[in-house]
């Protein structure tokens, strides 16, 4: 609590007041709005579950009206003569004809009726073969004998009216052929004149023939027909026909990932899960129920509108307090805030920063100091930073000039012409080489050379390299010949190769190999860039030092000095790193490196316009 006190002490005065009041309008906005979205969702979970339990109910009625009108054929059937001759007599070809004659039209003109099936009873010479009709004609089924091995058979035995509502699965093959499942009504089949059970009478129709009898309005939730045991007899989803409710796709979800529920428990079940909304009516012919499933949460989204006029409003009260209150605050915090950008604007460099306050009260002595103290600063760094670079200009010059370029060149001719007449065509070339890198290093005093002249002077280097270590050193440079006179700073790859020798090809005894190139490059943005690079296979550098390396501090001018005198190819990593600062707006130096494979230096700069990216248009 303290630290919290603490950090509230620190806020500005603008910030405070925000602070108390913002968390006041959200608290009051959002307990009212809350309020009423709930007491609405309430009103619309009722509503819809009052809607769906009449869906229910008016499904279920039309189900008792299948059923029924199921149970008023089987009725015609028993009183129907040509039915019970045939039973009687048994499933002769006249008897067939006969009644084939009389069924028909009526399971073709018919909705409910779609199959017919009746074992007879008839013993002798007459055929007990059952009779199989269906509304596209006659068929087959298995036999009586076949048929009493089956489940349904049992559940016929066993049931207490005489009478069996269920469903026959394709896998059973009662019918021939057939692929649907069909809804049925098994009942035996009596003699009219002693009401003895003569036969067995199976009488039924399509299951998806009755999902879409059932179930044609659209309704944004989910139907379906459950028998006693939890399976799907019909639904809007076809293709759940014939499954148990525990292997429906919201069963699991809904249930929790509840395994071994009893198809006995699993409505219970899913009527207790409060993210469904379930209703059920009973139907009392057939004992099944008609199930209407909704997911709460569709339902809830009803009330978004709610809920964003809730939000729209609770914002709109929050930002026109808190413009208010920012006016306000503004009017006395302002100064300060300009005096702080200033003075943040003055730690990363700009010392243009002024501030112009009005009035000659605290806040406006402040600015009047700040302004004065800005001013002396400025003029402090000016004079240090062109004593620097003097001084650094100075030194480079007179390091330079350390070697008489005149003196010099002479002093290689009269050698080279010596080696001449001696015959000595090595020592020769060695002079040549030699002088060339000079002539190239010192480049007449100019800072930039072209690129091609930077590789003619790594050429001459190597060479000269090549006569200490003949067997040991093997080189090769690529160069797109678009970049030959490609503006650079002299220099930048001598140096690198340098390295590359002293600490690859040095300290190892096999051979070593070292890699230029310098090629175009894109990026994803369609910047082109100029790579530069150099590669060797020594022992590598370890990653420990590579961060040294890449952190290292810019040089002074009196390290720049020894970097010049520690090396003589001119220039060391540090100094590289810093004339790429100092001349492009957009480079990059990078070191990669693996122990007992080689080192990789890359540099990367950026290409603009006719300047190469160079400073102020140098070079």
């Amino acid at each position: 609590m303290r630290a919290l006190l603490t950090s509230f002490r620190n806020f500005s005065l603008q910030r405070k007041m925000l602070a108390l009041i913002i968390p006041l309008l959200i608290i009051t906005v959002g307990i009212t709005g809350l309020y009423a979205y709930n007491i609405a969702s309430r009103e619309v979970i009722d509503k819809n579950y009052r809607t769906q339990l009449s869906i229910a109910v008016k499904t279920k009625d039309q189900l008792d009206y299948f059923a029924n009108s199921t149970l008023s054929f089987s009725n015609y059937l028993f009183l129907n003569q040509s039915v019970q001759d045939m039973v009687a007599e048994g499933n002769t070809t006249e008897q067939r004809e006969v009644v084939l004659k009389t069924l028909l039209p009526l399971l073709v003109t018919g909705e409910t009726i779609q199959s017919l099936l009746v074992y007879p009873a008839a013993t002798g010479k007459n055929s007990t073969e059952p009779f199989v009709l269906t509304y596209t004609g006659l068929s087959k089924a298995i036999g009586y004998d076949k048929f009493k091995e089956t489940s349904y058979f049992n559940k016929y035995i066993y049931s207490p009216n005489n009478q069996v509502w269920d469903m026959l699965r394709p896998d059973d093959k009662v019918l021939a052929g057939d692929t649907h499942y069909k809804i049925v009504l098994i009942k035996p089949y009596r003699n009219l004149v002693t009401y003895d059970r003569n036969g067995l009478l199976i009488v039924g129709m399509d299951a998806d023939r009755l999902s879409r009898s059932l179930y044609h309005d659209p309704v944004d939730a989910v139907q379906c027909i459950l028998d006693v045991n939890g399976t799907v007899l019909a639904s809007t989803d076809m293709s759940w026909i014939g499954k148990p409710i525990t292997e429906l796709p919201f069963f699991e979800k809904a249930s929790g990932g509840a395994k071994n529920v009893s198809p006995y428990m699993a409505l219970d079940l899913l009527k207790r899960n409060d993210k469904l909304i379930i209703s059920d009516s009973m139907s009392d012919v057939t004992g099944w129920h008609s199930v209407v499933i909704q997911d709460r949460s569709t339902l809830l989204r009803e009330l978004d509108h709610i809920g964003s006029a809730t939000l729209s409003i609770m914002l709109i009260v929050c930002f026109v307090a808190i413009f208010l209150f920012w006016v306000i605050a503004r009017i006395i915090t302002n100064p300060l805030k300009k005096l702080t950008l200033s003075m943040k604007a003055l730690q990363s460099g700009d010392f243009t920063q002024r501030v112009h306050f009005t009035g000659n009260d605290e806040v406006g002595r402040l600015g009047h100091l700040y302004n004065t103290m800005v001013g002396r600063i400025k003029l402090l760094i000016d004079d240090v930073y062109a004593s620097s670079l003097k001084q650094r200009e100075a030194e480079l010059k007179a390091l330079q000039s350390q070697i008489n370029p005149h003196f010099l060149y002479n002093t290689l001719n009269m050698i080279q012409w010596t080696a001449l007449k001696k015959d000595d065509q090595e020592i020769s070339e060695m002079v040549v080489a030699l002088s060339q890198v000079f002539r190239l290093s010192l480049n007449s005093g100019r800072d930039f050379v072209e690129l091609e002249h930077e590789i003619e002077l790594v050429r001459y280097y190597l060479f000269l390299q090549q006569k200490r270590y003949p067997a040991r050193l093997h080189f090769e440079i690529e160069i797109d010949p678009s970049l030959k006179h490609f503006q650079m700073p002299k220099l930048l790859l001598q140096p690198l190769v340098e390295n590359a020798i002293i600490y690859a090809i040095e300290p190892t005894e096999g051979t070593g190999n070292i890699h230029i190139r310098a090629e175009r490059e894109t990026d994803d943005s369609e910047e082109e860039w100029v790579v530069l690079e150099v590669s060797d296979n020594g022992p590598g550098i370890p990653e420990e030092r590579i961060n040294e390396l890449m952190k290292e501090a810019k040089p002074t001018p009196s390290k720049v000095a020894q970097t010049l005198n520690a090396t003589r190819s001119g220039m060391a990593l540090a100094n590289i790193k810093e004339r790429l600062t100092l001349f492009y707006e957009h480079a990059e130096f990078d070191i990669q490196s693996k122990v007992g494979i080689g080192t990789r230096v890359r540099i990367r700069i950026r290409q603009r316009g006719g300047t190469h990216g160079i400073k102020n248009g140098r070079g």
